[in-house]
């Protein structure tokens, strides 16, 4: 009896940890997801209230760039020939009001005629807010 109990309390405890962690998943699979549409649309100012006031983003081969107007604006510069952007979550880790969250990602890079298929690995810093809202405090992304 003593086993089955123990087993009982286990597997509950199991159960109360991942329903813990379900709701930062589910934020940071959300926020995911309106990258991916403010890109694919592209509506490139709905990028603005996912970056905090100081977020920074510091992409491969290029300057890096700070705030969300000019986060908004380096994608915006890219035009339309980013497309089918999906990004895939890894894993988060969370340190209080700050988590880490890594994503891979697939896009169409597509110039003229040619379409070229892009994948790669996306690491941003979130910050909770006071407001409840997670927001971009740093960006950097790789291509593979």
């Amino acid at each position: 009896m003593s086993k089955t109990l123990s087993l009982l309390l286990v597997l509950l405890f199991v159960t109360i940890g991942h329903a813990r962690a379900d709701p930062l998943t589910e934020d940071m699979t959300k926020l995911n997801a309106q990258w991916d549409a403010a890109i694919n649309d592209p509506n490139f100012d709905a990028l603005l209230p996912m970056y905090a006031a100081d977020a920074s983003l510091m992409p491969p081969g290029a300057a890096p760039v700070s705030g969300p107007t000019a986060i908004r604006d380096f994608f915006a510069k890219r035009g339309t020939s980013v497309r089918n952007h999906k990004l895939e979550l890894v894993e988060i880790l969370q340190m209080g009001d700050y988590a880490y969250v890594t994503s891979r990602f697939k896009a169409s890079l597509v110039k003229g005629e040619e379409t070229t298929m892009l994948s790669g690995s996306t690491v941003k810093l979130y910050e909770h807010q006071s407001s409840g809202e997670w927001k971009v405090k740093s960006h950097i992304f790789v291509r593979e």
